[in-house]
């Protein structure tokens, strides 16, 4: 590179001289100082926008608030005026025809010694006169103005009490449970020493649960057996026979009577492991 030449070069044109300007060193050092300054105007830019973005916000808050704080313009409405509805007087009460009437003092007592006036009013005075603060003479009075008297009224009669409810025929929930002679125990001794597990219905080590739900009558004999799951009849068939073997049992009591409960009970077929 000659002197005129250096002179008209810059420094990256002198460091690349008789090198490979294709390599990408050249071209980015070449373009560095445009790049540097396009990313510092997106910088400016963006940052610029932001703060537009705050001013405008704010400019909107401050806007919303001083109409909240405004008070509202209520236009003048004429009112018209209310005329009240004209009510007419009541018609004047007839005037009843003045009649003949007599006075009727409450009684004062006072000593023997101070009796002034002895005159009393008899019941044949009172006939055909309307009672009254004074005793003026006119036409016997009418029905219409003599004082009736109401029919005396005897106290109240008490309301007939309501019936109470009929009991059902059969109760669930007593206040005594019917009970097995001797209690739970026995009723389990029994039923382990009469039930017998039906000829090949269980292979050995199974087990079947049966609950049955039946009802102890006023007199203690059992009923109505009912079987509250899906049995086959051989286990049916057993359980009625045992049963109908049991004893009497002792009968539930609801308000000091004997009544008929619903009773349930598990019965369980164990083949054991023999």
């Amino acid at each position: 590179m000659n002197a005129e030449t250096i002179l008209r070069s810059d420094l990256l044109d002198i460091l690349f001289e008789n090198r490979n300007k294709q390599y990408g060193a050249y071209p980015l050092r070449k373009e560095y100082n445009s790049r540097l300054y396009f990313s510092m105007g997106m910088i400016a830019g963006f940052v610029l926008l932001l703060f537009g973005l705050y001013c405008l916000q704010k400019q909107i808050k401050t806007s919303a608030s001083s109409t909240a704080n405004e008070l509202p313009f209520i236009n003048e409405v004429d009112l018209k005026k209310i005329e009240t509805a004209r009510t007419e007087p009541p018609p004047p009460q007839k005037k009843l025809p003045a009649v003949a009437t007599v006075t009727n003092d409450p009684p004062h007592i006072v000593p023997d010694n101070q009796v002034t006036d002895t005159s009393t009013h008899t019941v044949t005075d009172l006939d055909n006169k309307v009672i009254s603060d004074v005793t003026t003479d006119g036409p016997a009075a009418t029905g219409d103005n003599q004082l009736t008297s109401k029919p005396a009224t005897g106290p109240a009669t008490a309301a007939p009490a309501p019936e109470p409810a009929p009991e059902p025929e059969v109760v669930e929930s007593p206040e005594v449970m019917p009970e097995f002679p001797g209690g739970m125990a026995a009723l389990i001794r029994f039923l382990g020493k009469n039930l017998q597990v039906p000829e090949d219905a269980l292979e050995a080590g199974q087990k079947v649960r049966v609950p049955v739900k039946f009802v102890v009558n006023k007199d203690g004999v059992l009923s109505d057996v009912a079987f509250l799951t899906q049995t086959d009849d051989v286990f049916k068939k057993e359980i009625r026979r045992v049963m109908a073997k049991m004893p009497r049992w002792k009968p539930g009591l609801q308000h000091g009577r004997t009544v008929a409960v619903y009773y349930t009970i598990p019965v369980i077929f164990d083949m054991g492991e023999n």
